[in-house]
C-alpha cells in the first residue's frame, strides 16, 4: 500500500509548515491573505496530520506569499537538483563573471585544503559549516554567472 502524499514527501510538508510559520502572523495570516480557514491550512501542510494536503495552487501561494525558499529546496530535491539563491549581480561581463569565479576557486581550494584533515571523518563539525556554507553558496552564484555568461546571457 502506497503511504500518503504527505508521509512520502515529509521533507517537503515540514519545509513548507515552517516557512509559514515564520511568515509575520505565521499560519493564520497567510490563510487570510489566500481567504481560507486557518485550522483548515494549517491541518493540510502538517505532514503528521490526516487531512489532505492543499492544492498546487494553494501550495504555490504559499510558496509566493511566504518568500517560502526551504520550500523551494525541498521540492527541487525531490528531482535531484538544488537550488542556488541569485541575490548577485545579474548581467556581469564575461570578464567579470570569469574573474569572480576564479577568485572564489582560490578562496574554496585554500578552504578545502585547511579543512580536509578536519573532514576526514565524513562530518563537518560547526566551524566548518559556518565557513563552508558561505564560500559554497558563492561558488554556486559564480558558476551560475559565468555559465549564463559562456552561454551569451545577459
Amino acid at each position: 500500500m502506497r503511504k500518503p502524499l504527505k508521509q512520502t514527501h515529509r521533507a517537503l510538508f515540514l519545509a513548507l509548515q515552517a516557512d509559514a510559520k515564520e511568515y509575520p502572523g505565521g499560519i493564520s495570516a497567510i490563510a487570510k491573505t489566500m481567504g481560507m480557514n486557518g485550522n483548515t491550512l494549517s491541518n493540510g501542510i502538517n505532514p503528521d496530520h490526516e487531512a489532505l494536503p492543499p492544492s498546487f495552487a494553494a501550495i504555490m501561494e504559499i510558496i509566493a506569499v511566504a518568500q517560502a525558499r526551504r520550500t523551494v529546496f525541498a521540492m527541487a530535491q525531490v528531482v535531484g537538483q538544488i537550488t542556488v539563491d541569485a541575490e548577485g549581480e545579474s548581467g556581469q561581463a564575461p570578464g567579470e563573471a570569469v574573474s569572480l569565479f576564479l577568485s572564489l576557486v582560490g578562496r574554496a581550494s585554500e578552504m578545502l585544503g585547511k579543512g580536509s584533515e578536519a573532514a576526514k571523518d565524513g562530518r563537518f563539525d560547526a566551524e566548518e559549516r559556518r565557513l563552508l556554507e558561505p564560500l559554497l553558496v558563492s561558488l554556486m552564484q559564480a558558476v551560475s554567472d559565468l555559465l549564463q555568461s559562456v552561454r551569451g546571457g545577459a
